[in-house]
């Protein structure tokens, strides 16, 4: 099921040898606490620090005006500064190359831009990488996120489960092609989790950034998040807005919900959450059953993308025995009171 495009601009290389190559005009938008983990300055190119750029459009686009003669933009880091770069990089219609400094989010496979705009959240399409490079070591930094990244594919399985709920409901067209591919690639990761190892499951980053990157590519062949964004992410969005978290921790905790209330069985799922220990420092963010419980009890469905949410907007009682039975299920020890 593999996607030509997002393996064949794929490259497993050190990020110094890659670097050590370059000239001058070139802008390297790195992320800070990335570019403390190992040192790859080099004199001949702009570095610039994404947080003297900014999220924020209309700030991007004054920086845009002050760049001269820059053929390439090259990011090193998270989310952030991919999207920065993508919209940059579509704006002047130059060059992309990605350098993924953790596998937290499959940005680097998608040509949307998370960006901020009149002081809103807004996706911008932007542009695909024209190449991904990969250094094994650097992504061996960063062994949590990674993980983190990993649990976000398994949205999939709620998300998919929305998409039935919307064909049934408001009689929502389900392209067959994308939910087969993302119901494959669902299974791949279930398996890859239940067969292996934990150990091995952290060391094996390219298998990871395969995975997620699929997940990203598919909702590029799709036009949107349908096939891996649904009520969990509602969920995720929602202690999001309460608490500052890892979104792997935060969709995690909406995946396992959504499973309860969509009335499917939650041990595989389950098992291959706790397996990764992805909730096991979830109180150390101020993740609580009280915050869980406000959230998901405070759950308004997406105007634009039909859900389980909508189905049990007014039945507030029913979403009480739902999350008394998920906080029964997830120990106390993960989830403080």
């Amino acid at each position: 099921m593999k996607s030509d495009y997002f393996y064949d601009i794929a490259e497993k290389v050190s990020i110094h040898d890659y670097i050590e190559k370059l000239d001058g005009r070139v802008l390297f938008i790195y992320s800070p606490t990335s570019l403390e983990k190992i040192d790859i300055r080099h004199s001949k190119i702009l570095f610039k620090n994404w947080h003297h750029i900014s999220k924020n459009v209309e700030k991007i686009d004054e920086y845009i005006k002050t760049l001269n003669n820059i053929e390439e933009i090259i990011t090193f880091g998270g989310g952030s500064t991919i999207d920065i770069g993508k919209y940059i990089s579509s704006q002047l219609n130059i060059k992309y190359t990605c350098i993924p400094s953790m596998l937290s989010t499959n940005a680097y496979a998608t040509d949307k831009a998370a960006l901020i705009k009149n002081e809103k959240k807004v996706t911008i399409v932007a542009k695909m990488p024209d190449k991904i490079i990969i250094d094994d070591e650097v992504l061996k930094l960063s062994k949590d996120e990674n993980l983190y990244g990993l649990a976000d594919v398994l949205s999939i399985h709620t998300a998919l489960y929305d998409w039935k709920i919307a064909n049934e409901d408001i009689k929502e067209t389900i392209d067959k092609e994308i939910y087969e591919k993302a119901k494959h690639l669902l299974n791949e990761v279930l398996e890859f989790i239940q067969d292996n190892s934990l150990e091995h499951i952290v060391e094996s980053n390219m298998k990871l950034f395969q995975f997620i990157g699929e997940a990203g590519y598919i909702t590029n062949l799709y036009g949107t998040g349908r096939p891996e964004s649904g009520s969990e992410h509602i969920m995720a969005k929602e202690i999001e807005r309460r608490i500052d978290m890892p979104h792997g921790i935060s969709v995690s905790i909406g995946i396992l919900s959504m499973v309860l209330l969509q009335n499917r069985n939650i041990t595989r799922i389950l098992g291959a959450i706790q397996k990764m220990k992805i909730l096991e420092s979830s109180s150390k963010f101020g993740l609580s059953a009280e915050i869980i419980e406000k959230s998901f009890l405070n759950l308004t469905p997406r105007i634009d993308r039909y859900t389980i949410v909508n189905r049990h907007t007014e039945n507030m009682e029913h979403r009480k025995k739902v999350i008394e039975s998920f906080l029964k299920i997830v120990d106390k020890q993960i989830i403080t009171k």
